[in-house]
């Protein structure tokens, strides 16, 4: 249970979950999802400040800049245009470089509206959310400038991509950049040290068992750090099932193109797969047939 101060707004894989505090001068969002479902980002918003008697929505944070967190920092900000917004100190660098290979937007075929920020945050320091303190805790990896939130007195850790009940976020091959890897496995570490009851991660519902998903999760990234061939399979389908969620579908003649096009397809097909735009695409689509995520259509593969 969480106290009424604090809202807990679950999404999907596209959007990233949100959490709302209440506290006396107004309200915080923490991560505002995918640009294309900014209606919903929005709904949900005012739903939750509704709840609260209308208390105004006062800032926005991020825990980090993937597409999915900050997606819809801008359309929240036209509609809430008091609101201040802050974001990791150690993020500002790669903000300032916009949608530059390391952030995945159009290297990975997602999108995000550039959004302007009035102050950062910094690993190491507390935050006052919900009418309690919470602890800004590093954890570099799936993204290497990323942060979490932990609640001491409440043993509530705000997770993020960090670590979700069954996995984590994604990291690159340490062939493309070994320090990813290295990252999150300190991470997992780091984690370990904190006595945790309740984890609220950035996809999926909240969970208690925090042991039983480190170790899950710890498992997994061994297993990654043994076959990099592995790594990089995880990261292409995961991108293109990713693409095809927020576009739905799209005519199969047109992927051999796409793959070619696409930096992310294109680089680690060059680098790990060695095939032909078409044989890489029918793989894709495959892959993610196999997984229970796309369908073949007639002429089409779809999301679903």
């Amino acid at each position: 249970m969480l106290l009424e101060s604090i809202s807990f707004i679950e999404r999907d894989w596209l959007s990233a979950n949100h959490v709302m505090f209440r506290d006396v001068n107004g309200a915080t969002l923490l991560d505002t999802g995918y640009v294309k479902f900014a209606d919903v980002t929005l709904r949900r918003v005012r739903e939750t400040l509704h709840a609260w008697d209308n208390v105004p929505l006062t800032r926005i944070i991020n825990t980090h800049i993937h597409s999915d967190h900050i997606g819809c920092n801008a359309a929240v900000q036209r509609a809430y245009p008091s609101a201040t917004l802050a974001v990791p100190s150690s993020e500002v660098e790669m903000l300032n470089a916009w949608d530059s290979p390391d952030q995945m937007l159009s290297y990975a075929d997602q999108q995000a509206e550039p959004f302007t920020w009035n102050s950062t945050i910094e690993a190491g320091s507390q935050l006052t959310l919900g009418g309690e303190r919470w602890d800004v805790v590093a954890t570099p990896g799936h993204d290497m400038g990323s942060v979490v939130l932990y609640a001491k007195r409440l043993r509530v850790l705000i997770s993020a991509d960090a670590l979700w009940q069954h996995g984590f976020g994604f990291v690159v091959p340490q062939a493309i950049d070994p320090k990813p890897l290295a990252a999150q496995r300190e991470t997992f570490k780091r984690l370990a040290e904190l006595d945790v009851g309740l984890v609220i991660p950035g996809h999926g519902g909240m969970f208690t068992d925090f042991s039983g998903a480190l170790k899950r999760a710890s498992d997994k990234l061994e297993a990654f750090a043994a076959d990099d061939m592995k790594i990089a399979r995880n990261v292409v389908k995961g991108m293109f099932i990713y693409s095809m969620m927020w576009r739905d579908e799209m005519p199969l003649a047109e992927l051999p193109a796409y793959v070619h096009n696409v930096g992310v397809h294109r680089d680690y097909n060059a680098a790990f797969f060695r095939m032909s735009d078409e044989a890489f695409a029918h793989w894709l689509v495959e892959e993610g047939v196999k997984a229970g995520k796309l369908r073949v259509d007639g002429d089409r593969v779809r999301n679903g």
